[in-house]
């Protein structure tokens, strides 16, 4: 079978005159090489006519759509041969009044339109032996010009697992939150109804661990937003040394601290900066744990705020030295010394000190003055 006969084949398996409403007879060798390409996609990439209607597909539909064969496409429109739950509503795809607000529909018209590429995130419901199915899809429109006959490439990449992993998580972390803010309630109420003094030292430190969980679950709250790009950040003054002192406080109760000791500099110099708090505080805790983590038993690992012209300092240092090739890995996502599903936490500093707080983040190591890990933010004068 020839290219022309096998697309013409195809085509009219669909019950659509191939001559009349899908292709031009002259552009099969075009669609042809179009078909070789769309082929090696991995998601769901299709050839539309001016009418909406399918003349090439890859064979990715036949799974997402449910066909039997890849030919029932041909001739469909996108709701159709999906079983879009709107497409029965008025004899096809396009036609109810729900299409009027369909992604899918609109990027394709827009696109054709406009004559430009057009993307966007879409939602379709489809039904399938008696199932609902719901679908998240990034579509994407491109118009093609082909002999003077206008076509459109569209393609479909599936992020139904993304859109479903990013509402757990929102209602998780809601969810756990609210369970906290509960509990550290109660733990305000205990500190100031407690009438036994023996006992304030056990609630300050339940206080302080309540604290502390809450702020890691924001962390990661905070870790997933600056990935995709929607962290928010709450810039306030503070000052350099409470910032400091608040990171000593809370890596205390650190089972990661074993034997090491973590003491602020003598020669610390406080000053107020505009920052946001909580992400300069989980950087220096990140490099606290990094450098407990690294450090030789009983030694000392030095945490300091300082300021030079323009920019605020503050270092985490230890006696231990990084190996040669591990250096330049540093600061790369998952990578870790300390097995799989680790490294976010120099990835983290990076990510945030650089991308959010506007600053540099890098470390200094040799045998003679240990690791130093620094983060500089640009200071208001």
């Amino acid at each position: 079978m020839d290219r022309k006969e096998g697309l013409e084949g195809y085509i009219k398996q669909s019950g659509t005159p191939y001559s009349k409403s899908l292709v031009g007879e002259s552009n099969i060798d075009n669609l042809d090489t179009i078909r070789q390409i769309i082929n090696s996609f991995p998601h769901v990439s299709v050839v539309l006519n001016h009418n909406r209607q399918i003349v090439l597909s890859n064979q990715k539909i036949v799974k997402v759509a449910g066909l039997d064969r890849l030919e029932q496409a041909f001739g469909e429109r996108t709701g159709d041969v999906m079983h879009c739950i709107h497409s029965t509503e008025n004899n096809g795809c396009g036609l109810s009044n729900s299409c009027r607000y369909c992604s899918i529909i609109n990027s394709i018209r827009e696109s054709q339109a406009k004559g430009t590429l057009v993307s966007r995130e879409c939602r379709i419901t489809t039904t399938r032996e008696g199932r609902l199915v719901f679908h998240d899809f990034q579509v994407s429109c491109t118009p093609l010009n082909l002999d003077g006959e206008k076509y459109t490439l569209m393609n479909l990449f599936d992020i139904s697992s993304e859109k479903r992993n990013q509402m757990f998580e929102n209602v998780f972390f809601h969810d756990i939150l609210n369970r906290l803010g509960g509990l550290t309630g109660l733990v305000q109420i205990l500190k100031l109804e407690n009438r036994q003094p023996e006992l304030d030292e056990y609630i300050d430190v339940l206080d302080t661990i309540g604290e502390l969980v809450v702020e890691d679950i924001q962390i990661q709250r905070f870790l997933k937003a600056a990935e995709d790009a929607n962290l928010i950040l709450n810039i306030r003054e503070h000052s350099a040394f409470d910032i400091v002192d608040s990171v000593k406080k809370q890596i205390a109760f650190n089972p990661v601290l074993k034997n090491s000791k973590l003491v602020i500099c003598t020669n610390c110099i406080d000053f107020n900066l505009k920052t946001d708090a909580a992400l300069l505080k989980r950087i220096l805790l990140n490099m606290a744990k990094n450098a407990a983590e690294a450090s030789p038993e009983k030694s000392e690992i030095r945490l300091s705020c300082s300021k030079k012209p323009g920019k605020a300092v503050f270092t985490v240092n230890n006696q231990g030295t990084i190996p040669e090739d591990v250096r330049s890995q540093i600061f790369q996502r998952s990578f870790s010394t300390k097995g799989t599903g680790r490294g976010l936490g120099t990835y983290s500093m990076k990510l945030f000190g650089e991308n959010y707080l506007h600053g540099r983040v890098y470390f200094r190591t040799n045998e003679k003055q240990g690791t130093t890990f620094t983060i500089e933010l640009p200071l208001d004068e």
